[in-house]
């Protein structure tokens, strides 16, 4: 992306983006206000986009906020002041962001208000693959959804428009496919919006007591009825009829989103895009109950195409059923293709030719092709991570017991693959100290019970559930892995780091301080570098044999972070060797620490280290019993 090109205002201007930057785009063009959020990929670019684009408007304000919930309630607030606002999120988000979101729905929205929740079909990086449109058949609030980045950005710009029209909050759903693609993108008009900002201290409306939200319940139902008689008139909805048949047949087809956009291009593979209806929707919900019923009745067979849930084929079964159609007409979705995962292109065509009886032969893949291994993703090179794990296992090895080993979700989560194997627990943010709080009651005289998370994700949702055990009394070690960083998504800074989205200097907060007001005592309290494993090992061996809620900082900066500000300030980093004359072989290095800048040469039996992989941390060093490892000064 060229950011020159990017902010400048140049109606009709194309350049390539990134789905994720196109929606920025649109944001920017759509003149909002306030942007908040919480990294999660595949959305985390839109809202670190924007940041980018604050010096060249500085009535834009965005932030990386504590989690979604609070960033959600950021953007609402400005709504509430009649600013333009949106918060961006990943599918799972919209969980935590949920309580706000359902009571937001009754008061609607002021200044235009956009939900952005990206979906990842296929849990390319994320511990389930939801179908957020439930949320908004869940809330009664309109569900849009783009299928190009062109179409991302005009969306999304029209989505402003739209809420403040019907003064309704917008859930703009997006995939991982499209968030991530790119495409060629025609820049339109950056608004400069005139209006007063300002609270409106309408109480009726913003204070959400059971005798205003039984009023505000019924002017959501009028709202969504209203949008609902719009949405045959909805401009990114468009019904395309064809009375040729294929076959014997009319075959009709709704998609929407990437699945719109991969179902053409297979149509246009066998030639036949013309001689089917299609209609395309670009709002899922409400439906466009008339369009989809002059399509029932001038096809005999439909194909909804839909990743993840058959959340449109059961709008269009039940308005086939109202309307006295379901005999009529064929209405195909799940029964043709899987409720789970992302579908590859390949899927499309033989989906079509198994519909449509067209003749389609897969290929064929060689017998002589290379086939590729599969690898099981790893903690990098100098990861602190693998330091500290490494210091639990043997830990576990000096007491001969086994941990209850409770994880978050973060880089760390890495540790439960071969060799470190550290890991007994993961569902969600914070569920590391909540599950360790159950087990406690159950284990802890059996086990001691580990709850590990890193610290972005202990500032999400770690602290009420630390203050639940300290509160209770429950005996647990929360091991709090401080790498300076939200490192899997993206290196986003934390509150820890004092740094805000802007790169501007915003106010530290520090994570032993906060401990400590949550009750933990200061004896039960430890902070060690993670790259110092004697150490580690030392301090953390008397952290598990104590008693009570005991809190344990492991604390080194992400080494991708380490190893880049190395450059910038053109510091030496250490060089690390292995000795093969001391190197015996034993393996230890490589099947109980696993850096994968250790390798292993089978036809010397000796370890080696990679030098253009290795970070320089040492922590390898402490682990060869043989001291064959050894650190040389860089040049």
């Amino acid at each position: 992306m060229s950011i020159p090109q990017f902010v400048e205002n140049a109606p009709g201007l194309r350049i390539i983006l990134l789905g994720n930057e196109a929606i920025a785009r649109g944001i920017l063009e759509a003149g909002v206000v306030i942007g908040a959020g919480y990294p999660g990929t595949p959305s985390s670019e839109i809202l670190s986009t924007l940041a980018e684009m604050q010096k060249y408007y500085p009535n834009l304000k965005v932030e990386w906020s504590i989690n979604e919930k609070v960033a959600f309630e950021v953007a609402y607030g400005g709504s509430m002041s009649n600013a333009r606002s949106f918060a961006s999120m990943k599918h799972v988000g919209l969980n935590v962001a949920s309580d706000a979101f359902m009571t937001a729905a009754y008061a609607g929205a002021r200044g235009g208000m956009v939900l952005i929740s990206a979906d990842d079909p296929s849990c390319y990086s994320s511990q389930n693959e939801q179908d957020n449109r439930y949320f908004g058949l869940h809330a009664l609030v309109p569900i849009f959804e783009p299928s190009t980045p062109q179409e991302a950005k005009d969306l999304i710009k029209y989505a402003f428009d739209f809420s403040e029209d019907f003064q309704t909050l917008v859930l703009f759903r997006t995939t991982t496919r499209l968030n991530h693609g790119r495409g060629d993108v025609v820049l339109g008009e950056i608004k400069k919006i005139d209006r007063e900002y300002g609270f409106d201290w309408d109480r009726s409306r913003w204070v959400c007591l059971p005798s205003h939200s039984r009023v505000l319940r019924f002017k959501l139902l009028e709202r969504l009825q209203e949008i609902s008689d719009f949405a045959n008139e909805f401009p990114y909805n468009s019904l395309k009829i064809s009375d040729e048949k294929i076959n014997g047949k009319r075959y009709g087809f709704v998609a929407a989103g990437i699945p719109y956009a991969q179902l053409i291009d297979a149509l246009n593979f066998f030639n036949i895009r013309e001689k089917v209806s299609i209609l395309k929707l670009g709002m899922v919900f409400p439906p466009p109950k008339r369009l989809i019923k002059e399509l029932l009745k001038e096809v005999d067979r439909v194909l909804v195409v839909e990743e993840l849930e058959p959340f449109i084929e059961n709008i269009l079964k039940q308005i086939a059923y109202e309307e006295g159609l379901a005999k009529e007409v064929e209405i195909h979705g799940k029964d043709f293709l899987p409720q789970n995962g992302e579908f590859p292109a390949e899927l499309y065509l033989e989906t079509l030719a198994g519909l449509m009886d067209l003749e389609y032969a897969s290929v064929a893949v060689p017998n002589d092709l290379l086939i590729i291994p599969p690898r099981l993703p790893i903690l990098c090179p100098g990861c602190s991570h693998r330091s500290s794990f490494y210091a639990i296992k043997q830990i576990e090895k000096k007491m001969k017991t086994k941990f209850v080993n409770s994880s978050d979700i973060g880089c760390y989560t890495l540790a439960v693959y071969k060799p470190l194997e550290g890991l007994d627990t993961e569902i969600c943010m914070g569920a590391s100290i909540g599950l360790a709080n159950g087990i406690s009651k159950i284990q802890s005289e059996k086990n001691p019970v580990l709850a590990i998370l890193g610290d972005s994700t202990f500032f999400h949702s770690g602290i009420p559930a630390l203050i639940n055990a300290v509160h209770n009394q429950n005996d647990i070690l929360v091991m709090i892995l401080d790498n300076r960083a939200t490192s899997m998504t993206g290196f986003q800074d934390n509150p820890g780091t004092g740094i805000k989205i802007t790169k501007e200097i915003g106010t530290r907060v520090i994570i032993e301080d906060l401990v400590q007001g949550c009750g933990v005592k200061k004896e039960n309290l430890w902070v060690v570098d993670s790259n110092n494993l004697p150490e580690m090992i030392e301090k953390l061996e008397d952290a598990v044999n104590a008693k009570g809620v005991r809190v344990f900082i492991s604390r080194h900066k992400c080494s991708l972070l380490e190893i880049n500000e190395f450059r910038l300030k053109q510091i030496k980093t250490p060089i690390i060797k292995i000795d093969p004359e001391k190197c015996k072989g034993c393996l230890l290095c490589v099947d109980k620490f696993g850096c994968p800048s250790i390798i292993f040469k089978e036809r010397e039996k000796k370890a080696h280290i990679d030098q253009e992989s290795c970070r320089g941390c040492g922590v390898c060093i402490d682990v060869c019993i043989h001291d064959a490892i050894y650190k040389e000064e860089g040049e």
